[in-house]
């Protein structure tokens, strides 16, 4: 039985992803309101609205990915402010993520929940892929754990909650997520978790079936997809235990500063109880950790999570309604306040490197949100 708390020191980096659809070897450094139901509606593709980047005014870099940045901008014409995410198309092209830009696109199109990020607009350069979507004041669960070290567990009962009815929104609609982690996780200005990046998520997904796709996040991924012999919805439910772990005690199951040693590790050693885990939170944990997929807490239907003794008390209708009083009301002093968000990617230059003449054109991606 170990501490409850962070021995890695410098566990304060954000954590990349990685995304395999070409042979491993080719890319193994890389990226290794009322909510009772997800709404899925038609979706507006048009030609003859013309947006530009010149229809914003850029304030300030507030996250970074592997193809490209996020900024705070301001729409000119009604001076709202949003997020945009801006993809290099080259980068996209060179890792053969072409299709899933496409799709993640799509995927934020057609969901319609508070508890995922809505998208306005996208709309693309002769170089670049640019989304435009809610700007959540309240920054990543990322920094707020960062700043905690780790939650009390009736915080993370909390955001465990949240994030369930999330996930079986997604899973409801046949979309699997397989990037769950803290850097993914927004909160809004009262505090309620919102999802977001969608980047390695997979539309139209059934229940019985299995996709190879070797992607995740190494602190979280499952086993079986380190194992590459095809995965279910039951990934989401691994990388959901892996963040309620790391959420208790600060760092998530099998940490290594190697990596190929924590992914190692996470296929033959078994879990680790910390001291502080109370009973509930460690039978939860082994319900979700579990190696074998068939096994896993939530293979058979998210309900049997939902009654898990760990969540005694919760009124599931009220997480559904968002009604529940969240543990962290983000301090935001105006409308424009970045306090909750990293100094690092704030300092960053807004200034990006000039449009190339690549004007390979992303069929399928211009998307204007429905009034």
């Amino acid at each position: 039985m170990g501490m409850c708390q962070n021995k890695e020191s410098e566990y304060t980096q954000k954590k990349p992803n990685f995304k395999c659809d070409v042979p491993e070897e080719e890319d193994e450094d890389e990226k290794i309101g009322e909510a009772t139901q997800l709404s899925i509606e038609g979706e507006t593709v048009t030609s003859n609205q013309k947006l530009s980047l010149q229809d914003f005014e850029l304030i300030k870099v507030i996250g970074r990915g592997s193809f490209g940045k996020v900024l705070l901008v301001k729409k000119l014409n009604d001076q709202k402010l949003f997020a945009v995410k801006i993809l290099k198309k080259k980068m996209l092209s060179m890792k053969k993520f072409h299709d899933q830009a496409i799709q993640e696109r799509k995927i934020l199109s057609l969901i319609n929940s508070p508890f995922m990020v809505k998208l306005h607009y996208a709309f693309q350069s002769p170089s670049r892929l640019y989304m435009v979507m809610d700007f959540m004041q309240g920054g990543e669960l990322f920094l707020h754990l960062r700043k905690n070290s780790k939650f009390p567990e009736e915080w993370v009962q909390f955001y465990a909650a949240e994030l369930l009815v999330a996930i079986d929104l997604l899973h409801s609609s046949n979309i699997i997520y397989r990037d769950l982690k803290p850097e993914n996780i927004l909160l809004d200005k009262s505090g309620h978790i919102v999802l977001t990046d969608f980047g390695l998520s997979k539309l139209g997904f059934e229940k019985n079936e299995l996709t190879y796709t070797f992607c995740g996040t190494p602190e979280y991924v499952a086993p079986e997809i380190l194992y590459k012999r095809g995965h279910t919805f039951a990934v989401d439910f691994y990388s959901y235990g892996a963040l309620i772990y790391e959420m208790l005690c600060g760092i998530p199951p099998h940490y290594s500063k190697n990596k190929k040693e924590m992914l190692q590790n996470r296929c033959e050693k078994p879990l680790e109880m910390k001291s502080c885990f109370s009973f509930y939170a460690a039978s939860l944990l082994k319900g979700l950790l579990t190696k074998d997929p068939g096994l896993r807490l939530g293979s058979h239907g998210i309900k049997e999570i939902k009654k898990h003794n760990f969540f005694n008390g919760i009124n599931w209708q009220l997480v559904e309604q968002r009604k529940l009083q969240p543990p962290i009301i983000p301090y935001i002093q105006n409308v424009q306040d970045l306090s909750n968000f990293d100094t690092a990617f704030l300092q960053q230059p807004i200034v990006d490197t000039p449009e190339s003449k690549q004007n390979e054109n992303f069929v399928g991606f211009t998307y204007y949100q429905q009034m």
